[in-house]
């Protein structure tokens, strides 16, 4: 998957770090890599943001991450079939927009 091209505006996507995602709370909470908790309920994620619109883009940190799987609910494309998360923006394999 390209990481480096919004899938918005087609600007230019740049990191912005590794972080975990507290899972299971209302809202966002992102903990920075120093601050550790018990892991459980934490999602490492890569965080990237758009140059031009400015729109943030999460994908599972797989380097960070001891277990298979993301942790998200999945679903199958309606067009290839295929499995991909529940919140993809588009179909990782076929490309076909989802929502």
């Amino acid at each position: 998957m390209e990481r480096d091209t919004c899938i918005r505006c087609g600007g230019t996507m740049a990191p912005m770090g590794s972080h975990f995602l507290k899972k299971g709370a209302p809202g966002w909470h992102l903990r920075g890599n120093l601050e550790h908790f018990d892991g459980e309920n934490l999602l490492p994620v890569e965080v990237w943001c758009c140059q031009n619109c400015r729109r943030l883009d999460f994908y599972l940190d797989e380097s960070a991450s001891g277990s298979s799987g993301s942790g998200i609910a999945q679903t199958r494309c309606p067009v290839c079939g295929t499995l991909h998360d529940l919140d993809d923006p588009k179909c990782p394999h076929c490309g076909t927009r989802l929502y």
